[in-house]
């Protein structure tokens, strides 16, 4: 196993964060082999993730049509002539607003999951939970959708490789022997300055 150097892994976040290409042979270089094959297995889950999220199930395609149509029966009655007709329209979005709330209540209670693809709790009070896979402007969030970019994967492989680094040597410093080496170099250090030998 290769000696882990932070400057270099730094090197690499640092060159990630202005855009830049980092390949998989510089990964190789600064981590070793294992950060390529935790890399590549972390980009074979994402595209798992993102299989997933494509296929959509049949319940959830009728939810989201519920929601698009009480979504246009809200922007008709917000640009109605009369108060009578927007009111009839407020009327027949709210009651397609409650069938979606009922149908996607039900999902979620049958698969359990139902809940990642909510962009919110089906069941709070944030009003009507969207798909995550929804461009409606009223989605809160991407939520478990939210792609995932090779870089990021990187910078994540990256990362935790500095973690990594950063608890080994607070684990050693605060050790036995991490104690009696910061000990002998603070003694060497005051006899390199004229201290003298004791």
């Amino acid at each position: 196993m290769q000696k882990l150097q932070p400057t270099k892994i730094t090197a690499l976040l640092t060159k990630l964060a202005k855009g830049k290409n980092v390949s998989l042979r510089d990964l190789e270089n600064v981590l070793g082999l294992d950060a390529v094959a935790e890399y590549e297995q972390l980009w074979a889950v994402e595209q798992d993730r993102r299989k997933f999220f494509d296929n959509k199930p049949t319940a959830l395609a009728e939810y989201e049509g519920m929601l698009k149509r009480a979504d246009l029966l809200t922007a008709r009655a917000d640009k109605a002539l009369t108060v009578n007709s927007a009111k009839n329209l407020r009327v027949l979005a709210n009651a397609e607003y409650d069938a979606a709330l009922a149908h996607i209540k039900q999902y979620v209670a049958e698969n359990e999951d139902g809940k990642v693809w909510l962009d919110r709790d089906a069941f709070g009070a944030l009003g009507q939970a969207r798909l995550v896979t929804s461009r409606s402007t009223q989605k809160l969030t991407e939520g478990a959708n939210a792609k995932v970019s090779k870089e990021d994967i990187k910078r994540t492989v990256l990362q935790t490789a500095l973690d990594k680094i950063a608890a080994e040597q607070k684990a050693f410093s605060e050790s036995a022997e991490g104690i009696k080496l910061k000990g002998l170099l603070a003694k060497l250090n005051k006899q390199s300055r004229g201290g003298g030998y004791t």
